[in-house]
């Protein structure tokens, strides 16, 4: 009896995931598994060959000389980037300074104005807002790039994080209170000095102070890192620090030294999980700690004389 073509239907009836070997059965990969295999050669084959395949979720290499950087680099964003810093800061500083509102709006001689020197603090966070929001989304919005969602806007960060933003501000506070006590503190802070003058001043002065924080935020940690950041990634940290650092030369120095480590450590938070909001946060709070502070050694605060 020819049993032949019995084997032959056994073997068309044999299942696809085995094969045999020698009168034995060894299970193949699964569909996935093939799959993976698959990909996991072509991504070997990309990296010999250093072309991109469709499906590969590798990182493309860093850049590894300045003339690389340039031409992976998207110039034209780090260009509209760097001259609108340029112009803000010049528009803030020769512009949005003081003596600029008084030779606009000099005082009256004949009816003398008690919030002449408020009015000189909004005519600076006016300024503030103008240089570091108004003028960059304006050119980010002209240019049509991508430049405003990668400003670090969102609101996870800070709901994700905020224990790490308290951490920072109980961490800061003694040092605050420190540096309180000497008199180039009380004597430079508040910066609007009839602050203390009555509750109106003061809430009036602390409310402009807290937008300009808002803005200094935006322009700094957003803008400039969030800019940045798709070009030279975390070293869009410490380059915002330089001109950050420039604007508290007229600051006592503790600050101004201070300020390199706080932008450093605002800088990457924000870059790392893209919001700036915990950095307004921190700065409001700071800031508006530091006034009661020297408001309480010149014995000003609005509750103590009425």
């Amino acid at each position: 009896m020819n049993f032949k073509p019995h084997l032959q239907s056994r073997k068309r009836k044999e299942p696809a995931r085995y094969r045999r070997y020698r009168g034995f059965r060894f299970p193949l990969a699964s569909r996935k598994g093939r799959q993976r295999q698959a990909a996991s050669g072509r991504g070997r084959d990309s990296a010999t060959t250093g072309e991109a395949v469709p499906g590969n979720t590798r990182s493309p290499k860093a850049p590894r000389s300045i003339q690389e950087l340039l031409t992976k680099a998207d110039v034209r964003a780090v260009s509209v980037i760097c001259a609108t810093a340029c112009l803000s800061l010049f528009l803030l500083e020769f512009v949005g300074s003081d003596a600029t509102y008084s030779h606009l709006f000099p005082p009256s001689a004949h009816e003398p104005d008690p919030y002449w020197v408020l009015r000189i603090k909004a005519w600076w966070v006016l300024w503030i807002v103008i240089s570091f929001v108004v003028i960059p989304v304006i050119a980010m919005l002209c240019t049509r790039s991508k430049l405003l969602r990668e400003c670090n806007l969102s609101f996870r960060g800070l709901v994700q994080h905020f224990w790490i933003y308290v951490g920072l501000f109980v961490a800061v506070f003694p040092l605050i209170w420190l540096v309180s006590q000497t008199s180039n503190f009380y004597t430079y802070y508040p910066m609007y000095q009839d602050a203390g003058r009555s509750w109106r001043d003061l809430l009036m002065w602390e409310g402009m102070y807290a937008v300009q924080f808002i803005a200094l935020e935006f322009f700094f940690r957003g803008f400039l890192v969030g800019g940045l950041s798709p070009t030279i990634g975390v070293l869009s940290v410490p380059v915002s620090v330089m001109p950050y650092m420039m604007l508290h030369f007229t600051k006592p120095a503790p600050e101004a030294a201070a300020s390199v480590v706080a932008g450093l450590v605002l800088g990457w938070l924000a870059w790392k999980y893209k919001s700036i909001w915990g950095g307004v946060c921190i700065h409001c709070a700071v800031a508006v700690s530091m006034d009661l502070l020297a408001l309480s050694h010149k014995d000003q605060l609005p509750w103590v004389h009425r």
